[in-house]
């Protein structure tokens, strides 16, 4: 049958130059990657044991630099974390009153929830300060206690004083004892936080203003407690 031998030999022929297109494409491949080789052991060979050295150093060079670049990202990262990490931590513990620190956050209240609970028992508010070995002031109360019921404003006074012949810099932290009475306690206005500048020889008085909230007349866990800390130790500001 013609057809049939005809049909066979096309075949034939098309696997013939696809085997021949194959050889043909690996050969090429293998004597490009063999030529790329070659050059690039030429190109070693050329180089001067000089040219050598200092490429070798090139290399070495960036490769530090690059490792320098990863690790100064890092470094920067976390201390941005950490500088971050302390306004955010002074911001919860003044809304939440958590570790001890009385809340300062703005608050609305009414002429109800401000009134005094006149037939709550009266609770003694003593006053505590301290000042940090680095800054030469002297700091204390005014006054050793207070007595409030909740719903009842307080005002209190600590002088503060500069004993060294310059002016000196200090920043305030506070807390309250016992620590479940922190959520209660809150401050109006005080000097927490912010930098106090005393000129030489310098005095002055430093108000806090506050009252317990009436919602600690609400909380069992406050039955026992009559007597509140609130206490206060100044630090010499950074880098001032």
């Amino acid at each position: 049958m013609p057809f049939k031998g005809i049909k066979e030999t096309q075949l034939a022929i098309q696997r013939y130059q696809q085997h021949c297109y194959g050889n043909q494409r690996a050969y090429i491949t293998d004597n490009a990657t063999d030529s790329r080789t070659q050059q690039q052991q030429q190109a070693k060979q050329s180089y001067t044991p000089r040219e050598a050295f200092m490429r070798h150093q090139e290399e070495a060079r960036r490769k530090n630099l690059t490792g320098i670049l990863y690790v100064g990202s890092f470094v920067i990262f976390f201390l941005g974390i950490s500088y971050a990490a302390v306004p955010l931590y002074r911001l919860l513990c003044k809304r939440t009153g958590f570790m001890g620190t009385p809340k300062t956050g703005p608050y609305i209240r009414d002429a109800d929830t401000l009134k005094p609970l006149d037939d709550h028992r009266r609770l003694r508010v003593q006053f505590s300060g301290q000042v940090s070995t680095m800054l030469n002031w002297s700091f204390k109360p005014e006054q050793r206690q207070v007595s409030v019921v909740p719903g009842e404003t307080a005002l209190a006074f600590f002088k503060a004083e500069n004993k060294s012949d310059k002016p000196i810099v200090g920043i305030a932290t506070y807390n309250v004892i016992p620590e479940q009475v922190a959520p209660y306690f809150n401050k109006i206005q005080c000097f927490c936080f912010d930098e106090q500048q005393l000129d030489p020889n310098e005095e002055i008085d430093m108000p806090v203003f506050f009252f317990i909230d009436p919602e600690f007349a609400n909380d069992p866990l406050m039955d026992d407690i009559d007597t509140i800390i609130l206490s206060y130790t100044f630090f010499k500001a950074s880098g001032r």
